[in-house]
């Protein structure tokens, strides 16, 4: 045991009080000590007590800078506070490992022994809530997923539910700056060797995935996240998995907050470019301490529906919109439509017939640069694409035309691009826009897919030179309404750097590259290729424009998607309708629905007993057949 350490706080000059810090080395599974400091109450009459504990990469005795908040998390709330360094940090023993031991990984489950230590202690409850953002909340949703038993609850802001997909290797590419940058700080970029060694999402990312283990995470989480954020998927995926997927004891217990912040500017109004308004001020301590005394203490009551996010707007414009909303769901009902790419630059719900294809030139050696977006260590959030962006002649710009009524999106987006390289690999791009009438372009949303995982991040696929493919680009999601007057503008290209490595656009995998070629990338927008921009359309056109326009085929609500989908089709009249779903082989798995369909829009869910795979989606209606290709990882 380290030195006893007090802290006296004089609060006025009537009042005083004291709490205790105990430094201790808490012994893992596989020997390796963990440097844990605990800070209790000076008043012990009532313990035991519960715990809020922080696993924490970034230096345990930092809170000591904070000595207010831990008085006030002690003598004023009652709780004991224990913060960890995590393996191989500061004070604690052994080889950081970048999250990897954290989680259930063999014979590392740090997480769940210092959970299950912190029980064992006289001084604890049993009942154990973590608490954190960033690393910290990655630290949480590793260990919900070793299922402690005494892990109680949780409030993970800002934190990454699988390690692959939404911190490290967005879209299958790497994300480059900002986890170098991160790394470096940390004095772990060795890790970057051992990720490049599975480019692809084999067995070695399972350890670092809490998705692949929702049903055994048993802990009702509060998540807070940011539109902006770098994790700004994995916060509504985790939500989404374990309020509907999760164990007994998370299933339905689940909480979501979704600001319009970023990485850095959680809880504030100044994001980026934009100033929101006041109301996008949050102290996330008013929504943290009723969560910890519910489920902690048994005491008070948890308020509100289990979501609420903040749906963006211009803020140089009076309307309804940079105002909180709530929902009993995610995703919130919306309808997918498709904006097709048009020739001239062109963004229409009118599907295209004969158009020309569109090819520009994509050098690594100069590509095209980041600004704003979800980023972590490079500027964050909404900022205005201006021409040494948009006006690059490697980047394909197609826009609506002034908007003659709002249109609200919530929800994820995706491009459905059909292209084809000169190269075995490379990358494709999307970005979506607000274009503002006086020619501002404020970055909404971005996506990114290295074309070799097209078919899903588990497998790499090359490209067969001037062949066309599919490729669908996740954009991740957002809440934002473009007025009327504005219009919606889309960017296609091939990089996004430095937040994301320049693809050589080589067959060598990531990190081992021998060469850089400049590619010829071409994007087709006809009617057998409809590429398109699929947008979670709550408030808008009408339905039925909608599908007077853009009902040739099959929607679907995410393409990839890893659990369930949600497949869209219009019907001009009533019909006697039948779905097939085959397999890659053309072999028949599944005959999801046969009867009548109404006029108008239908939707099925499907997917829910499929393994991961291609499959082919054939409607017949009446004397129509409607096809979709659809990918579930």
């Amino acid at each position: 045991m380290k030195t006893r350490i007090w802290f006296i706080l004089a609060l006025s000059s009537s009042f005083a009080a004291a709490y205790t810090k105990d430094s201790v080395m808490v012994a893992m599974r596989d020997g390796i000590r963990l440097n844990t400091n605990i800070y209790k109450p000076s008043d012990t009459s009532d313990f035991p007590l519960p715990v809020i504990l922080i696993r924490t990469p970034y230096g345990a005795d930092g809170v000591d800078n904070d000595p207010w908040s831990i008085f006030y998390i002690t003598d004023v709330k009652r709780y004991i506070l224990v913060v960890q360094d995590t393996r191989g940090r500061f004070e604690s023993e052994g080889r950081d490992s970048v999250f990897l031991d954290d989680g259930w990984r063999n014979n590392k489950q740090d997480g769940y022994d210092c959970i299950e230590w912190i029980a064992s202690q006289r001084w604890c409850n049993g009942k154990i809530g973590g608490w954190g953002g960033s690393a910290l909340a990655i630290t949480q949703y590793l260990a919900s997923g070793a299922a402690p038993p005494h892990f109680t609850c949780g409030i993970p802001i800002v934190g990454a539910w699988d390690l692959y997909r939404h911190a490290t290797m967005i879209g299958g590419e790497y994300r480059q700056y900002d986890i170098d940058g991160w790394l470096a700080g940390q004095g772990s970029l060795y890790m970057r060797d051992y990720w490049f060694s599975h480019p692809d999402k084999d067995t070695a990312w399972a350890w670092l995935d809490v998705s692949g283990r929702r049903s055994l995470v048993n802990v009702p989480l509060l998540h807070m996240g940011g539109w902006y954020d770098m994790f700004a998927q994995a916060t509504c995926e985790a939500f989404y998995d374990l309020q509907y997927y999760g164990g007994d004891g998370a299933r339905g217990k689940q909480k979501l907050l979704m600001g319009p912040w970023s990485h850095g500017t959680i809880g504030q109004k100044q994001v980026g470019e934009i100033t929101f308004p006041d109301n996008a001020v949050v102290n996330l301590d008013t929504l943290a301490w009723p969560w910890f005394d519910y489920w902690l203490k048994g005491s008070g009551t948890i308020s509100g529906p289990p979501v609420r996010y903040y749906l963006m707007g211009p803020t140089d414009t009076a309307g309804y919109w940079n105002s909180w909303q709530d929902s009993d769901t995610w995703p919130v009902p919306s309808y997918p439509a498709a904006l097709y790419l048009r020739e001239n630059g062109k963004l229409s719900l009118e599907p295209p017939g004969n158009e020309s294809p569109q090819t520009y030139t994509y050098n690594p050696k100069n590509p095209v640069p980041t600004v704003g977006g979800t980023n972590l260590i490079l500027p964050q959030g909404p900022m205005n694409q201006a021409d040494s962006v948009w006006a690059r002649p490697d980047v394909l710009v197609y826009e609506t035309d002034p908007l003659t009524s709002d249109v609200v999106i919530t929800g994820n987006i995706w491009m459905r691009l059909y292209a084809s390289s000169d190269r075995y690999d490379t990358d494709f791009t999307a970005k979506l826009v607000d274009i503002y009438p006086d020619g501002r372009r404020m970055l909404i949303a971005d996506g990114i897919l290295m074309a070799r995982h097209r078919l899903g991040y588990d497998t790499s696929v090359l490209l067969n030179p001037g062949e066309i493919y599919e490729f669908n680009i996740d954009l991740w999601p957002t809440a934002y309404v473009f007025p009327a007057g504005h219009k919606i503008g889309l960017a296609v290209s091939s990089s996004n750097w430095p937040r994301f490595r320049a693809n050589p656009n080589v067959p060598e995998p990531i990190g081992h590259e021998t060469d850089t070629l400049i590619a010829q990338n071409t994007v087709y927008h006809d009617a057998s290729h409809p590429s398109a921009l699929i947008l979670p359309v709550v408030n808008g056109w009408s339905v039925g424009e909608s599908a007077g326009k853009g009902s040739q085929g099959l929607i679907f609500s995410s393409n990839p998607f890893r659990k369930t989908c949600t497949v869209s089709f219009f019907l001009p009249a009533p019909a006697q309708i039948c779905l097939k779903i085959y397999d890659i082989s053309g072999k028949l798995v599944e005959t999801p629905l046969s009867g009548t369909g109404k006029a108008g829009k239908n939707t099925l869910v499907f997917g829910e007993k499929l393994g991961p795979g291609i499959y082919y989606l054939v409607l017949e209606a009446g004397a129509k057949r409607l096809t979709g290709r659809v990918i579930k990882i």
